[in-house]
């Protein structure tokens, strides 16, 4: 390739001008594959090409015509595309802060499951809902807890957790509540078996 030319009024276009500047460069439009077949007998590395029946551009690598653009497809379901860093992207698990949040309304007691992992648990109602956090989260997940009604909203620990703390209290068998009406809380996992819980809470 001879990069980029543009010609002045009067010039001479060679036979090379031609190769390298428009045939080289130019994307080649097909009716069909077997029309392509028959008109390119001798492919080379990096022609493009559109084919009209299938509406799509395929390009060749040297040793068959690809698809340029490509469907995803296989992976898991609930699973997003996404880059491993240095890697090829692949069908994998998004981090937390990637996700959509989760609203969850609770109007009775409850205990947390692994799926309520970086959502948002809010209380409503009158009457007072504890939420017992049993150890199913993952480190680093969040549980956030909003308050958003009369009745409080009591955050107890739960089966398998072994460190449970706030506001200067750590120990197993203390329920925080949030203290107002809208306000909020949350619970991070923060090693194996040990949970914090911050915001506005009393003991």
């Amino acid at each position: 390739m001879s990069g980029y030319r543009t010609w002045t009024p009067g010039e001479v276009i060679t036979a090379s001008n031609v190769q390298d500047y428009l045939q080289d460069q130019t994307v080649m439009v097909f009716a069909s594959n077997a029309v392509r077949s028959t008109a390119v007998i001798v492919p080379t590395e990096g022609m493009l090409s559109w084919l009209e029946d299938d509406n799509k551009y395929q390009y060749y690598d040297g040793a068959a015509w690809q698809d340029l653009i490509t469907d995803l497809t296989g992976g898991t379901a609930g699973q997003p595309y996404v880059s491993q860093g240095a890697s090829p992207a692949t069908f994998g698990d998004m981090k937390a802060e990637y996700i959509a949040t989760t609203i969850n309304t609770k109007t009775a007691d409850y205990t947390i499951v692994a799926a309520d992992a970086n959502t948002i648990i809010e209380t409503s109602g009158t009457a007072h809902v504890t939420l017992t956090f049993d150890d199913v989260l993952a480190t680093g997940d969040v549980v956030q807890v909003i308050r958003n009604g009369a009745g409080s909203a009591i955050l107890a620990s739960g089966s398998g957790v072994t460190s449970w703390a706030g506001i200067g209290t750590a120990n197993t068998s203390a329920d925080f509540y949030i203290d107002t009406e809208y306000a909020a809380a949350a619970v991070v996992k923060t090693d194996s078996g040990e949970y914090r819980v911050i915001g506005r809470i009393g003991v």
